[in-house]
């Protein structure tokens, strides 16, 4: 499979009920904007640590989903483009965005299509968070994107699942088991990430994605060879968001479920 087919399939997955999925979860955008109103850092707060004061900063959010993290940053004062390409991710964000008082430039794209008319780049910061490097069938034409998009000095904050667990780690028995393979590298068919926020009944009406999961040397790689220079590789304890809510207690202080990379061009 090459990464045209991959989008084409994870495309019809993004687009068939997102929007329902986000009411589902956070509510009526009117709501969910007046959430975030309240307290914008609350969202954002691991990113701020690496990026500061935000006022007036170029941030641009690629799969940046429902918006909750680009509203926030926009609401700090930041000028903030996304990039997603499901329709149902751009209305929710932007309505709520809207209600919040903030603009977002939202674009509905594959990230490695974007329209030239766009003209983006000279951002401060790139953002990529919470599962979407799974959506690449390889890395490199991705934080090539990066190193574009940013100005000189301008820096990458990659947030994602830590690979110990989304590709090696099952909870069996309320037991943790290592039963997974690390280093395969096939291209698996997995339920769209917002199914468990639907119905049953409209559960089984959702075409399912494609994903690849990377290994974190695989990533650190893609960043270096892209030209950025990584500043920090962060591991976080943390992996409820992989396991049934019985699972035994002390697994979440065991093992790495998260990881952060700050990179610089």
């Amino acid at each position: 499979m090459n990464q045209k087919e991959l989008s084409r399939i994870n495309k019809i997955g993004w687009n068939q009920a997102a929007y329902q999925a986000w009411v589902n979860r956070h509510g009526s955008p009117s709501n969910y904007s007046r959430l975030l109103k309240e307290n914008p850092e609350q969202t954002v707060s691991h990113y701020l640590k690496y990026m500061g004061d935000v006022k007036g900063k170029k941030i641009i959010n690629l799969l940046g989903s429902k918006g909750n993290k680009a509203v926030s940053l926009a609401l700090l004062g930041a000028c903030v483009t996304v990039v997603d390409i499901s329709e149902g991710n751009r209305q929710y964000a932007t309505e709520v965005a809207e209600r919040a008082g903030v603009s977002l430039n939202y674009i509905v794209s594959d990230v490695l299509n974007i329209p030239p008319r766009e003209k983006l780049g000279d951002y401060d910061f790139v953002l990529l968070e919470l599962g979407v490097l799974h959506y690449f069938i390889d890395l490199d034409p991705l934080f090539e994107l990066v190193f574009k998009l940013l100005k000189p000095g301008g820096k990458l904050i990659l947030r994602d699942y830590h690979p110990f667990v989304s590709k090696l780690i099952n909870v069996e028995d309320n037991k943790m088991v290592a039963n997974g393979n690390y280093f395969e590298e096939e291209v698996k068919e997995v339920e769209v990430a917002y199914s468990s926020l639907l119905s049953e009944k409209e559960r089984d009406k959702l075409q399912k994605n494609s994903i690849r999961k990377w290994g974190i040397g695989e990533i650190v790689t893609a960043v270096i060879s892209a030209g950025l220079t990584m500043e920090s590789l962060k591991e976080e304890a943390g992996i409820r968001w992989a396991f049934p809510q019985n699972s035994p207690e002390n697994i979440e202080h065991n093992i790495p479920g998260l990881f952060t990379i700050l990179a610089k061009r």
